[in-house]
């Protein structure tokens, strides 16, 4: 009988991929949905240390495209595109709740009202 254990975990059975992220990604993934930004507020800066103080906005988007309707009930989701965004997204993601999600980046992002985000709903 083969030896399923991985590395300096004893008993842990090895699964095909498991070293690679996406395999546990794109195995959650429920469907992917578009949203449009409709609402742009900026919020107090923060200051991260002495010399540098960061300005964020608190973005609302709502759903415009569902092709499976997942977004019906309250779900995780995850930016896909555009790419500035999701590279510092939260490593959650974030809450779609009323076929709406609300984000904060930095103002220096560039999301303009109207803005489609492509977004993949993870459960």
């Amino acid at each position: 009988m083969a030896d399923l254990r991985v590395g300096n975990f004893p008993g842990r059975a090895a699964i095909p991929g498991w070293q690679f992220s996406t395999f546990f990604d794109n195995s959650r993934v429920v469907a992917e949905i578009i949203v449009l930004v409709n609402s742009i507020d900026p919020l107090a800066p923060y200051k991260a240390s002495g010399d540098l103080v960061l300005e964020l906005v608190s973005v609302t988007a709502i759903v415009k495209e569902d092709p499976e309707d997942a977004s019906a009930a309250a779900c995780r989701v995850e930016i896909v595109e555009p790419h500035h965004l999701a590279i510092h997204a939260p490593p959650g993601g974030y809450l779609l709740d009323n076929r709406q999600v609300q984000m904060t980046c930095a103002n220096s992002a560039g999301v303009r009202l109207g803005d489609a985000i492509k977004l993949r709903v993870v459960r």
